[in-house]
């Protein structure tokens, strides 16, 4: 399912009040106008490619939480490059760090 807008614009409202932010504040940090990040967070507008990762950078918030929903709040852990027994192993240190 795709992301509405006005979820993305909620998200970024949601990350802009957490980092305590005023639009006024963040409008400058991304040097666009207050009139453009209102438009985006109430979902009337969504922001291009290159100014959603600023705000990403800058927010500290992903849009994996709002394309997989069910993942928000779990960490990822990569294990690319570790053999089968290595990655095993990490699995039952975390699994005994768990209990």
């Amino acid at each position: 399912m795709p992301i509405s807008s006005w979820d993305l614009g909620n998200a970024i409202r949601t990350a802009r009040m957490k980092k305590g932010y005023t639009q006024e504040t963040l409008s400058e940090l991304l040097d666009i106008t207050p009139g453009h990040l209102q438009q985006m967070e109430g979902g009337r507008r969504n922001p291009s490619v290159p100014l959603l990762f600023q705000m990403m950078e800058l927010l500290d918030f992903s849009v994996d939480a709002l394309v997989f929903p069910d993942r928000a709040g779990s960490a990822v852990l990569h294990t690319d490059g570790l053999t089968d027994r290595q990655t095993e192993a990490l699995a039952r240190l975390i699994d005994a760090m768990r209990e």
